[in-house]
């Protein structure tokens, strides 16, 4: 009987520690199948970030569906390039950076890359109705809608005079150096900033959210598309003072005094950072980075045109434009443009008292500076 004992002890011992191990493996081969089930299939998207310049530093954010966006921070460096990983089971994504008080949208429905601008932005707004930084947060749009709606807003910019191609997409097109939407961009932005009709980027975006892509400013024409070139001034649209023995000088200018104008060919006399000066009516701006000064031609005293001659011949022309009131230095804008006697733009300095003084140069007339520092 002892014998009998022992061994149906030893057989329930046996029977207990293979229904363990039975129960153990069970439970491994769940976790192992809940495991498998909740990995996350990750893809790279990339693409580019930039308004008139690349948006260094930025944050770029995705709202994706069930509200998942990037595994991990994304930013953009220097060249305007980002990159993140999405899974893949959550596309399409709504994508937003935020950068200089502006915010600029993009949607991608698939791995790949995927700009980030202002036409882009523009074109989200067309498509969905919306104003984009509503869409973004719980908006949604068809890749049809986006694709008629790319192809309406560049039908528009050729119309206006921006020079890109009427195929392109501007969602995929690769920034290559010759890509001419970064140009596009940056005339379309100095246009609306130099247009009475419209107040800012977020105006037009309120237009063109309503259908009203014609309200696009025409590209303002650079003046010989290239350092600017005036020829002639209009001595008439000011009034004259006495000359003195090497000096015409006028004051009381209009608007007719130069005609309409944009010079991109400037860079700052501190560093290599570009300078855009444009004139269009009687509003000339100068800008720099994120930073623009503007005055008025209005026919003030303070805005003056000066010729200085060497010799009897002349040298020098320079135009002064003021933008009062003139009781103290820091409470008015201005803005002074200097050509050499044959017409080329040799510098610009402008300041005002929100913003600080600027310096700005043509490239030849810098380095020329710079030989006689």
């Amino acid at each position: 009987m002892k014998i009998i004992f022992k061994i149906t002890g030893i057989l329930s011992v046996i029977l207990l520690v293979a229904c363990g191990n039975e129960n153990s493996k069970s439970v491994s081969e769940e976790k192992i199948a809940e495991s498998t089930q909740n990995q996350v299939a990750y893809k790279v998207i990339s693409g580019t970030a930039f308004s008139t310049s690349a948006l260094n530093g930025v944050n770029v954010t995705a709202i994706c569906k069930d509200g998942f966006g990037f595994k991990d921070n994304v930013i953009v460096n220097a060249q305007g390039q980002w990159q993140g990983e999405i899974d893949t089971s959550k596309f399409p994504c709504r994508l937003e950076v935020k950068a200089n008080g502006q915010t600029y949208h993009s949607y991608i429905d698939h791995e790949g890359s995927v700009n980030i601008n202002p036409l882009t932005d523009m074109v989200v707004a067309y498509a969905s109705n919306q104003v984009p930084v509503t869409w973004y947060q719980s908006g949604s749009i068809t890749k049809e809608k986006l694709n008629s709606a790319n192809s309406a807003l560049v039908a528009e910019l050729i119309k206006k005079g921006y020079g890109i191609n009427n195929d392109i997409d501007l969602f995929n097109a690769e920034m290559k150096a010759n890509n001419p939407i970064p140009q596009a961009i940056q005339e379309l932005l100095e246009a609306i900033k130099n247009n009475g009709n419209i107040k800012d980027y977020d105006a037009l975006l309120m237009l063109i959210k309503d259908g009203n892509l014609s309200q696009i400013p025409e590209k303002i024409e650079l003046l010989n598309n290239s350092v600017a070139k005036v020829f002639g001034f209009n001595k008439d649209a000011c009034q004259a003072l006495p000359k003195t023995e090497n000096m015409e000088q006028y004051n009381k200018c209009s608007e007719k005094v130069i005609d309409d104008f944009s010079e991109s060919n400037l860079v700052a006399t501190d560093s290599d950072e570009k300078c855009i000066l444009v004139k269009q009516g009687n509003k000339v701006s100068l800008t720099k980075g994120n930073q623009t000064v503007s005055a008025l031609l209005d026919k003030e005293q303070e805005d003056g045109l000066d010729f200085t001659f060497d010799e009897g011949e002349l040298e020098i022309v320079d135009l002064i434009i003021n933008t009062g009131p003139y009781t103290d230095i820091n409470t008015y804008s201005q803005i002074g443009l200097d050509f050499s006697g044959d017409g080329k733009l040799r510098g610009v300095v402008g300041k005002s008292p929100t913003v600080p003084s600027m310096n700005c140069a043509s490239p030849e007339f810098k380095k020329l500076m710079e030989l006689y520092k």
